[in-house]
Order: C-alpha cells, then structure tokens, then sequence
C-alpha cells in the first residue's frame, strides 16, 4: 500500500476534519517516508560532522602559525560557512515532502481522505515547518557544541575561538532562515507543482545565482537567500546590507507570497491521477 493512502487512514471521506487530524494525518505521512527521515538525519550529521573538522583545520593552522592555510577564516566565520550551506538539507526535506505525492500522483488519494484542500495545504505546512526545524536545532546546536570540543569557546580573547558575538541570536537567526527556507521551497513546490523542480529551483538560486547576481545588481540582495542570510551574519553590518530586521522582513514576504499563490493554485489546480 503506497505510504500516502496509509498517511491517511484515520481520516473517512466525508467527515469533518480538523487541522489537528490533518496535521496528525501528515506526521503520519513523513514519519513513512524513509527518504524525508534519511535527509533529516543526514543533514544533521553532516553539518556537525564537517563544523567539527573545519573548526579542527582551521585551529591546527592558527596554531602552527601558518592562517595562510585557513583561507583568512576565523574559527566563527568557517562555523557559519557550514551551517550556510546547512540549508541545502532542509530544501531537500521541504521538496521531498511534496515530491511522494505531487510527482508521483498519490496526491489524489489524500484529496479523497480529505477533501478539504486548504486544510491539507496548511497541514503539510505545519509539518514541514516542525521537521525543518528540529533539523535545524539539532543541527545548529550540534554544531556549536561539537565546536567547543574542538576548541575553547570561553577564551573570547582568542582570535580562534572568537565566536560571533550575540551567539545565541545568530545561531537562531540560522534556525529561522533554514525553517523559512523550508517552507519557501514547500510553497514553491505546490506553484510548480513538482517537488524536484522546487528543488532544483531554490538550490540553483542559493548557491549559484543570487551569488553571481550579488555581484551584478544590489537589487540581487533582495533574493529569498541573500535577504535571509542577514539573519545571521556577523556584526557589524556591510555598508549596503539589509540587516537581520530588514532580511528577515524580506524573506518573510517571500514566503508569505509563495504560501498564498500555492494556496490560490492548490484549490482550483486539476490534481495528477
């Protein structure tokens, strides 16, 4: 049985559902979908896997006097180099929630559990939000934690152990933008109705063209990822930057107009058999 008909068993056509039974509906769903696991696993491991051996290479050339060899990064700045390109496990996550369905055509049997198209939209909203962003916290703080075994996090006279200051709100700040990001490429998927070319979509723009465009037009820093990556950049600001206010602002609206065009679409788009 396809795991999208089991998500669904303890809704009846027919019947009132609410948000929390969709909700349930979909945790159900996720929690079958071994792909979706696997990338929130991955994801974890890997971002505190290579922060721990960054962080080592890095110190070791400090430390032997050689920072040539560390490419002019501090310990802090090749930290938030990870957790940047961190965001590639969260849109894999948010794309793959939608691509067992979307791309595959199960869609139509969750819509015939559940009838109600907005109440399925903003379940699997809610759901992709709660797993990107435990995967975000594990990974964030895992990170950090696995860092100041590597070295000494307390010496904030050293320049390696230099963490960015307000630790704490730029490492939430990565949170936010991971689990926005999330629910971009979620509500980018149900526009295009394919989770892969969602994917594909938001990893060209992040870690291709917004960086080629950054350097073209200042108009790219207005970019879902560019203006989301002020909510942690380090202090003080760029001459010319948006700031985490104003980034996380600009994200948001991002997100805020993908939800409601994918709400617009999703109610009146034919559904793949």
């Amino acid at each position: 049985m396809p795991a999208s008909s089991i998500a669904t068993f303890g809704v009846r056509p027919g019947s009132r559902t609410t948000m929390a039974r969709a909700v349930r509906a979909e945790t159900t769903k996720l929690l079958t979908l071994r792909l979706c696991l696997n990338t929130m696993v991955g994801t974890v491991m890997l971002t505190v896997l290579l922060s721990w051996v960054l962080t080592n290479l890095i110190a070791a050339a400090h430390r032997a006097g050689r920072p040539e060899e560390a490419a002019g990064l501090l310990g802090g700045t090749a930290f938030l180099v990870i957790l940047h390109h961190g965001q590639i496990g969260v849109i894999l996550l948010a794309a793959w929630s939608m691509h067992q369905e979307s791309d595959s055509g199960s869609l139509r049997s969750t819509l015939i559990s559940l009838p109600q198209r907005s109440a399925v939209l903003a379940a699997k909203a809610v759901v992709v939000v709660a797993a990107a962003f435990i995967t975000a916290v594990l990974s964030v703080f895992g990170s950090a934690g696995i860092r100041c075994v590597a070295i000494d996090c307390t010496a904030e006279s050293s320049q390696i152990a230099a963490t960015p200051q307000a630790t704490s709100g730029v490492l939430w700040g990565v949170i936010l933008y991971w689990v926005l990001i999330a629910v971009f490429t979620y509500a980018l998927s149900v526009v295009l109705r394919s989770g892969l070319a969602a994917m594909g979509t938001v990893l060209a723009m992040a870690l291709i063209v917004s960086t080629y465009l950054v350097n073209i037009t200042p108009l790219a820093k207005f970019l879902p990822d560019q203006a989301g990556a002020q909510l942690y950049q380090l202090p003080p600001p760029t001459p010319g930057d948006l700031g985490p206010a104003t980034g996380g602002v600009v994200l948001a609206v991002w997100v805020a107009a993908a939800l409601i065009t994918a709400h617009l679409l999703f109610r009146r788009q034919p559904v793949r058999r």
